[in-house]
């Protein structure tokens, strides 16, 4: 599973789709309000969101691991997901 594609739809509100086919829009207005993410709320910065192999950045200081959104998205459990990457990088 890796993330292919990240978009800016609204406010707080990114797009984003998986190699696997899970896509979906995860709102992140709650983190916005929480230490160092605070910078975000300049929703011109939140805009700038992109994709590293295992994160959703906006700087090498801001990033969210990817599994996590994944698993919102997904609504699958993250035990889950984890070892299906587990299993996924050992082959």
């Amino acid at each position: 599973m890796k993330a292919t594609s990240v978009r800016y739809v609204s406010g707080y509100v990114l797009h984003i789709i998986f190699d696997d086919g899970v896509e979906g829009e995860i709102d992140l207005h709650d983190l916005v309000k929480k230490g160092v993410f605070q910078s975000l709320q300049d929703t011109a910065l939140f805009a700038g969101a992109y994709l590293t192999d295992h994160s959703l950045a906006w700087s090498e200081e801001l990033e969210i691991d990817i599994y996590q959104i994944y698993h919102q998205i997904s609504g699958r459990p993250l035990k889950e997901i984890m070892s299906g990457m587990n299993a996924y990088t050992s082959n």
